[in-house]
């Protein structure tokens, strides 16, 4: 571990290790940092809550420097204050000349303090405010409602610095065997297996007959294992089968989405957190838009999470409402 401060005037955080990576906050020039490790030319450190990656160009170390917390900044950008690159701004691939180009990042910024949940939400606006802000408007939601919704699906994150930075997923067993198991079941049974009558619950798997059977939910890694062995056997239906990114909605629904097909839907949401936010947006039926707009959590958790979870999501989702009004 080292120590070092930034020498930029304005210098992007990154969610991974490389220039084109989602930006999930910003550091001023003199900020002190923890350079927890080295990945080629970037510096991985501490970020609200997280972790994060700054171009080692930008970083002078310090032995002895006296470390505080990195703070986001809330300045207005423009492109030649801005050591690296885009500012916190994004846009869809071939968007040039469009008018829905918008910041990623909001203006004003929260202090990470507080609850467990106040952390939540302040870092999740933090990074994704900006973008949060103007699809809520474009839906007359109030702005509060989409950022708990968001920080309940996937804690407000939608890759996993500790799993190579890839994609949080979550493979649901009983879905795999709507796709793909019914049509041999003792394969499936071989491999995977699930609590009956609560589909939900008790999921687990094996790659071999012989080996022990092993719970992976609450692992990222251990879900990545699973899925990649199950797209072996049937990729379209093991994409079906796994909820994707921050929002954490199924890949069964990638029409919904806009999507031609679910392979699409994963290739866009792994390629960054933009597509992901819009596809939340996107996902939301006129139903979920109306129970957000009168500010009925647990119908909207009923229509978004299911009817047998309404209960858990939408106390999970107003709590996470009000601990945003307690800070805004």
């Amino acid at each position: 571990m080292q120590h070092g401060v930034v020498t930029a005037s304005l210098l992007n955080v990154r969610l991974s290790p490389q220039s084109g990576a989602t930006v999930i906050g910003q550091l001023s020039a003199n900020s002190a940092v923890v350079i927890t490790s080295t990945v080629g030319e970037w510096c991985e450190i501490p970020f609200n809550n997280g972790m994060g990656y700054i171009a080692s160009r930008y970083v002078e170390l310090r032995p002895d420097t006296e470390i505080s917390a990195p703070s986001p900044v809330s300045t207005m950008l423009d492109d030649e204050n801005d050591e690296d690159d885009d500012g916190g701004r994004v846009a869809h691939a071939g968007d040039e000349g469009r008018e829905d180009v918008v910041r990623l990042t909001p203006v004003s910024q929260l202090l990470v303090a507080g609850t467990a949940e106040e952390r939540k939400v302040a870092a999740t606006w933090n990074r994704f405010g900006g973008l949060l802000a103007v699809l809520s408007e474009a839906q007359s939601i109030d702005v509060a409602c989409a950022l708990a919704v968001l920080c309940v699906e996937s804690s407000g994150k939608g890759f996993e610095p500790g799993n190579q930075g890839l994609m949080i997923i979550r493979f649901e067993n009983h879905k795999f065997w709507k796709y793909w198991g019914k049509n041999d079941p003792d394969r499936f049974r071989q491999h995977f297996s699930y609590q009956a009558g609560k589909v939900w619950k008790g999921h687990q798997w094996r790659k071999l007959s012989s080996h022990e059977w092993r719970t992976f939910h609450g692992s990222q890694r251990a879900e990545w294992e699973v899925l990649n062995f199950a797209r072996s056997i049937n990729n379209s239906a093991a994409l079906k089968s796994i909820s994707m990114g921050a929002p954490q909605i199924m890949g069964f629904n990638y029409e919904g989405l806009g999507y031609q097909s679910v392979e699409e839907m994963f290739a866009s949401f792994c390629g960054g957190i933009e597509a992901q936010i819009r596809g939340m947006f996107d996902f939301m039926s006129p139903a979920m838009v109306q129970r957000l707009q009168r500010y009925d959590f647990e119908g909207f958790a009923g229509f978004y999470n299911g009817s047998g979870q309404k209960e858990k999501y939408g106390r999970w989702i107003k709590s996470h409402y009000d601990a945003y009004k307690r800070l805004a």
